[in-house]
Protein backbone atom coordinates (compact mmCIF):
# COMPACT_ATOMS: atom_id res chain seq x y z
CA UNK A 1 0.00 0.00 0.00
CA UNK A 2 1.17 3.57 -0.85
CA UNK A 3 0.90 6.51 1.98
CA UNK A 4 1.01 9.50 -0.06
CA UNK A 5 1.80 12.66 2.31
CA UNK A 6 3.44 16.09 1.38
CA UNK A 7 6.28 18.08 3.45
CA UNK A 8 7.55 21.47 3.18
CA UNK A 9 10.96 22.03 1.75
CA UNK A 10 13.48 25.36 1.75
CA UNK A 11 14.29 26.05 -1.25
CA UNK A 12 18.23 26.01 -0.72
CA UNK A 13 17.63 21.90 0.26
CA UNK A 14 15.64 21.37 -2.58
CA UNK A 15 18.35 22.85 -5.20
CA UNK A 16 20.84 20.58 -3.57
CA UNK A 17 18.57 17.48 -3.44
CA UNK A 18 17.36 18.01 -7.57
CA UNK A 19 21.02 18.97 -8.36
CA UNK A 20 22.57 15.97 -6.68
CA UNK A 21 19.24 13.74 -8.46
CA UNK A 22 20.09 14.58 -11.56
CA UNK A 23 23.86 14.48 -11.31
CA UNK A 24 22.91 10.58 -10.48
CA UNK A 25 20.53 10.10 -12.52
CA UNK A 26 18.33 9.33 -9.62
CA UNK A 27 14.60 10.30 -8.43
CA UNK A 28 14.69 12.54 -5.77
CA UNK A 29 12.33 10.45 -3.71
CA UNK A 30 15.12 8.10 -3.79
CA UNK A 31 17.41 10.43 -2.63
CA UNK A 32 15.27 11.46 0.31
CA UNK A 33 14.60 7.91 1.20
CA UNK A 34 18.97 7.29 1.35
CA UNK A 35 19.18 10.36 3.76
CA UNK A 36 16.54 9.27 5.56
CA UNK A 37 17.84 6.18 6.29
CA UNK A 38 21.36 7.50 7.02
CA UNK A 39 19.62 9.80 9.65
CA UNK A 40 18.56 6.70 11.57
CA UNK A 41 21.29 4.90 10.92
CA UNK A 42 24.05 7.11 12.46
CA UNK A 43 22.33 9.47 14.51
CA UNK A 44 21.32 7.65 17.69
CA UNK A 45 22.56 10.78 19.89
CA UNK A 46 19.50 12.75 18.21
CA UNK A 47 17.37 10.61 19.99
CA UNK A 48 15.24 13.27 22.52
CA UNK A 49 12.60 13.12 25.21
CA UNK A 50 10.48 15.51 27.33
CA UNK A 51 10.75 18.49 24.84
CA UNK A 52 8.72 19.62 21.69
CA UNK A 53 8.65 19.16 17.86
CA UNK A 54 11.03 21.33 16.36
CA UNK A 55 10.86 22.83 13.10
CA UNK A 56 12.89 24.29 10.48
CA UNK A 57 13.51 28.47 10.65
CA UNK A 58 11.05 30.91 9.49
CA UNK A 59 11.24 32.27 5.79
CA UNK A 60 9.58 34.05 3.15
CA UNK A 61 6.95 32.13 1.98
CA UNK A 62 8.25 32.15 -1.81
CA UNK A 63 11.22 29.92 -0.42
CA UNK A 64 9.04 26.98 0.79
CA UNK A 65 7.92 24.26 -1.63
CA UNK A 66 5.76 21.78 -0.87
CA UNK A 67 6.66 17.86 -2.40
CA UNK A 68 4.54 14.97 -2.58
CA UNK A 69 5.90 12.22 -1.26
CA UNK A 70 4.47 8.31 -1.88
CA UNK A 71 5.89 5.44 0.51
CA UNK A 72 5.22 2.30 1.30
CA UNK A 73 3.78 1.85 5.16
CA UNK A 74 6.95 0.99 6.70
CA UNK A 75 8.58 3.61 5.51
CA UNK A 76 5.52 6.12 6.46
CA UNK A 77 5.86 4.67 10.05
CA UNK A 78 9.86 4.26 10.34
CA UNK A 79 9.60 8.58 9.36
CA UNK A 80 6.91 8.60 11.92
CA UNK A 81 9.46 7.18 14.63
CA UNK A 82 12.31 9.60 13.76
CA UNK A 83 9.91 12.52 13.89
CA UNK A 84 8.81 10.98 17.26
CA UNK A 85 12.64 10.03 18.82
CA UNK A 86 14.49 12.90 17.24
CA UNK A 87 11.70 15.38 17.93
CA UNK A 88 12.31 17.05 14.85
CA UNK A 89 9.74 17.58 11.86
CA UNK A 90 10.61 15.42 8.83
CA UNK A 91 11.26 18.17 6.88
CA UNK A 92 13.70 19.46 9.36
CA UNK A 93 15.39 15.84 9.65
CA UNK A 94 15.52 15.63 5.78
CA UNK A 95 17.19 19.51 5.71
CA UNK A 96 19.22 18.13 8.54
CA UNK A 97 20.29 14.66 6.77
CA UNK A 98 21.38 17.27 2.89
CA UNK A 99 23.18 18.84 5.04
CA UNK A 100 25.21 16.41 6.86
CA UNK A 101 24.98 13.47 4.48
CA UNK A 102 24.41 14.58 0.50
CA UNK A 103 27.94 14.66 -0.23
CA UNK A 104 28.80 11.62 1.14
CA UNK A 105 25.92 9.86 -0.70
CA UNK A 106 26.85 11.03 -3.85
CA UNK A 107 30.46 10.60 -3.70
CA UNK A 108 29.49 6.35 -3.01
CA UNK A 109 26.76 6.89 -5.82
CA UNK A 110 29.37 8.23 -8.23
CA UNK A 111 31.96 5.49 -7.13
CA UNK A 112 29.75 2.91 -7.97
CA UNK A 113 28.62 1.71 -3.95
CA UNK A 114 25.49 -0.99 -4.58
CA UNK A 115 24.45 -0.25 -1.28
CA UNK A 116 21.67 1.92 -2.12
CA UNK A 117 18.84 -0.23 -1.45
CA UNK A 118 15.79 1.86 -0.75
CA UNK A 119 13.94 -0.88 0.83
CA UNK A 120 15.37 -1.62 4.20
CA UNK A 121 12.39 -0.52 5.85
CA UNK A 122 10.77 -4.32 6.28
CA UNK A 123 10.31 -6.53 9.49
CA UNK A 124 8.95 -3.48 11.68
CA UNK A 125 7.87 -4.76 15.02
CA UNK A 126 5.84 -3.41 17.61
CA UNK A 127 4.74 -5.07 20.86
CA UNK A 128 3.23 -3.36 23.73
CA UNK A 129 3.60 -5.27 27.50
CA UNK A 130 2.53 -4.49 30.66
CA UNK A 131 4.90 -4.41 33.53
CA UNK A 132 3.04 -4.24 37.40
CA UNK A 133 0.26 -1.80 35.82
CA UNK A 134 3.04 0.05 33.22
CA UNK A 135 2.53 0.00 29.86
CA UNK A 136 6.40 -0.63 28.04
CA UNK A 137 6.58 0.03 24.09
CA UNK A 138 9.39 -1.94 22.11
CA UNK A 139 10.27 -1.24 18.59
CA UNK A 140 12.65 -3.22 16.42
CA UNK A 141 13.66 -2.01 12.82
CA UNK A 142 14.91 -5.11 11.41
CA UNK A 143 14.34 -8.45 12.82
CA UNK A 144 16.17 -9.07 16.44
CA UNK A 145 17.94 -12.46 16.81
CA UNK A 146 16.02 -12.35 20.50
CA UNK A 147 13.45 -10.19 21.86
CA UNK A 148 14.34 -9.16 25.24
CA UNK A 149 11.55 -10.45 27.96
CA UNK A 150 10.58 -7.27 30.58
CA UNK A 151 10.62 -8.62 33.59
Amino acid sequence: MIIETTIHVHKSTLTVLDKISETNRRSRTFMIKLLMQRMMRDNKKMIKSYSRIKYQKRDCKDNWHRIHLGMNEYEYEYYLDMRKFYKMSVSFILAYAVRKYINEIANELLNGNKNTDNYLYRNYIFLRTTMNKTICWQIYWGIPQMIPSIT
